[in-house]
């Protein structure tokens, strides 16, 4: 009996040995020895920290998961002496569990519980090769792998194009490009059911009948925006949208316009003129309709200076030119220089933005801004560079 409560005794000892070093593993695993804190789990395999790993598995894990956050590993020797190295980690929130021998080569890869296989370049389905050597000639094989998503197979490739920078790219299981990668910009390859439906609304409305070539949604720095082709009669047109589905440009140079009265300039327009150019004559007007959007152009006469004024389709005011040199150009906070930015920020901590335009008079440039601070507007005019001229409250 005594020998009895004796092996319980052990068992329990071991038992919390073992957690409080698995506690160890997690917090501090690169501030102990490769000998310090591994703990032998069962005959023949041995837990490791990230630090005890073979430095050709360390490097592999870095070149191809850069980023990841490692959870746990262990070293199983086989019966024949060989040692196999399993990796667990996370990257980008998403569970790995990695099988490698001692010089990093993959055995097996699961990616949130699902196995992923090794593909040897030799072993590319055709389509893959051929897409490769017509998009990226000269390239260089790095990686590639298979694996199932929701009952789908895909095929993941890495590669060196010919500048040396590198690729990623994934396919379906025929072989067709769904996404590439490259230089930190995403191209993820829509059908016509991914669009937008801003953008299908645009396209039905602009073109009686279409087919859609191709479409990709382009992700840059956080910025995105669509590209598409299409095809209507015997005419191709590439265009593009931003991450609204708002048409920012156009192959598509096709023009329609109509003529414009001083009786049927829309109402908003009517009202811009009269506060802003008191005493104007109306020379002409025209609504041009463009694959980029509707514009409606306005000349008119005050002083002896003739002005031509461009406003979008709801009448919003967007430049203004004139025969004295001048003109004015609708602009965002955005538009402006670094240093104008960096004084709204320090001088208005919390502002709502009213209007922007950058104005030319005899070549000199300025920039006026429209801002509300509290319940007060203020309108503040920097020059070229960006330095402050004046500050009015109004």
């Amino acid at each position: 009996m005594k020998n009895l409560k004796l092996v319980y005794g052990l068992g329990a000892f071991i038992l919390a040995a073992n957690l409080m070093s698995c506690e160890q593993d997690q917090l501090a695993s690169a501030d102990y020895s490769k000998q310090e804190n591994a703990v032998s789990v069962e005959p023949g395999e041995v837990k490791l920290k990230l630090v005890d790993l073979p430095s050709p598995v360390k490097s592999y894990l870095e070149t191809n998961y850069n980023g990841f956050v490692f959870l746990e590993a262990k070293k199983t020797t086989t019966t024949a002496g060989v040692n196999i190295f399993t990796v667990k980690f996370l990257l980008k929130f998403v569970p790995y569990e990695i099988k490698l021998d001692a010089e990093a080569k993959v055995l097996s890869i699961k990616k949130a519980g699902t196995p992923e296989y090794i593909v040897k370049e030799g072993e590319l389905l055709e389509t893959i090769s051929t897409y490769l050597k017509a998009n990226y000639i000269g390239y260089k094989f790095i990686s590639a792998k298979k694996y199932e998503n929701d009952k789908k197979i895909y095929f993941e490739v890495k590669i060196k194009n010919s500048t040396g920078g590198t690729v990623e790219l994934k396919f379906d299981a025929n072989g067709k490009i769904l996404i590439t990668n490259t230089n930190g910009q995403t191209v993820a390859i829509l059908k016509e059911s991914d669009l937008l439906p801003s953008i299908t609304t645009y396209l039905k409305s602009k073109y009686t009948t279409y087919t859609l070539i191709s479409a990709k949604k382009i992700s840059k720095n956080g910025i995105i925006s669509f590209e598409l082709k299409i095809k209507t009669g015997n005419n191709t047109f590439e265009m593009k949208f931003n991450a609204n589905g708002l048409i920012t440009e156009s192959s598509d140079q096709s023009l329609k316009s109509s003529p414009l009265t001083s009786t049927s300039i829309p109402t908003q327009i009517l009202e811009y003129l009269k506060t802003n150019y008191a005493g104007y004559v109306f020379v002409s007007g025209e609504k041009a309709e463009k694959a980029t959007g509707t514009f409606i152009n306005i000349k008119i006469k005050q002083n002896s200076i003739t002005y031509e004024l461009r406003f979008d389709g709801s009448g919003m005011f967007l430049s203004v030119s004139g025969s004295n040199k001048t003109s004015e150009v609708k602009i965002t906070l955005a538009d402006l220089p670094s240093p104008a930015s960096t004084y709204l920020k320090a001088t208005f901590p919390q502002f709502v933005f009213l209007s922007g335009k950058k104005v030319t008079k005899n070549e000199s440039i300025t920039y006026v801004i429209k801002l509300k601070s509290g319940q007060k507007e203020y309108t503040i005019t920097f020059d070229s560079s960006g330095k402050m001229l004046s500050n009015k409250r109004s």
